[in-house]
């Protein structure tokens, strides 16, 4: 094997980059101010290159190279005429003098999700059970919640546990079952429902929100590589815009209306939310704690959700 091949590439990232350099005896560290970046040290044995505290290792003997990258490594020797090629597991390292890469908390909070909506009354009956609340009924098979979480921070307690947070956005889609949308009213302001022109019928009527949210939850995780875990805090909501849309044909001919507005929709909320996956699969379900309308401005309704994530950001 040709000696000091494989750190000739650091070694020349080192010159273009007019690192700083030192030799010590057999050792030369290369580095950032007081901060080593690279370490080459040479004895009897061989020559060992080690890359920001054991994040890339080269271990070359007279017949052996070992590399270890991360919690990746390698090994290759020869013996004879042979050449052996070795994957060397990360629970081994210990044996070869390499450090274990620190087991450190990741949480699930962020990702895509993809969930179904719908609203309950104080008393847990589902909206459009009870004559009040009759014009919010809602298609659930339709009435779906988008949630893009696109940032995440994990406090960690210990390997296995710790808090969660971050921030994301969340868009639902409230389907109207009957033939009616929503509206304010001219006298009152409260919300009531708007129904179509005799002989009209609505083909599409529903209620579109767009929230900016926050979680902080507490996530214990268990199982091989901690690939299962179970979480539950809360998820605070402010909201940043909301509209209703129509569809329907008069006439012949087909019309669409799109009315922005605040709808009375509380401004501000929190739900409850309880979350638990293995491996790929992962569930959440969130109960708001909040109506969905200003109090006393609609119907006293609590927005629920339940779903998946389908793609994974951790």
């Amino acid at each position: 094997m040709r000696k000091l091949l494989t750190i000739l590439p650091i070694l020349f990232l080192a010159w273009t980059m007019n690192l700083r350099a030192q030799e010590e005896n057999d050792t030369t560290k290369i580095g950032i101010g007081k901060k080593n970046i690279v370490t080459v040290t040479e004895n009897e044995r061989g020559t060992n290159v080690n890359v920001k505290e054991d994040l890339v290792v080269v271990d070359e003997t007279d017949d052996t190279v070992k590399v270890k990258l991360g919690n990746k490594a390698i090994s290759v020797y020869e013996d004879g005429d042979k050449t052996h090629v070795e994957i060397i597991e990360e629970k081994d390292f210990d044996k070869h003098g390499w450090k274990q890469k620190p087991c450190r908390f990741k949480g699930h909070w962020a990702g895509f999700e993809l969930g179904l909506n719908n609203l309950l009354d104080p008393g847990g009956h589902f909206a459009g059970s009870r004559p009040e609340h009759q014009f919010m009924d809602l298609n659930t098979g339709k009435s779906w919640e988008y949630d893009a979480n696109f940032m995440q921070f994990s406090i960690p307690f210990g390997k296995s546990l710790g808090l969660v947070t971050g921030m994301g956005f969340k868009w639902n889609n409230y389907w109207f079952d009957g033939n009616n949308s929503i509206m304010k009213d001219p006298v009152s302001g409260m919300i009531v429902p708007r129904y179509p022109a005799a002989g009209v019928s609505y083909s599409k009527t529903k209620l579109n929100t767009f929230y900016l949210t926050v979680p902080l939850t507490f996530e214990v995780q268990f199982g091989p590589h901690k690939k299962g875990f179970v979480e539950a805090g809360v998820i605070g909501d402010l909201k940043l815009w909301s509209h209703t849309k129509l569809k329907y044909y008069e006439g012949g001919s087909k019309q669409k209306e799109k009315t922005k507005s605040d709808f009375n929709l509380s401004p501000l909320r929190y739900h409850l939310t309880l979350r638990a996956g293995y491996k790929f699969v992962k569930v959440f379900a969130n109960f708001s704690m909040m109506p969905l309308f200003e109090r006393d401005m609609g119907p006293e309704l609590y927005p629920v959700t339940i779903g998946l994530t389908l793609i994974s950001f951790r």
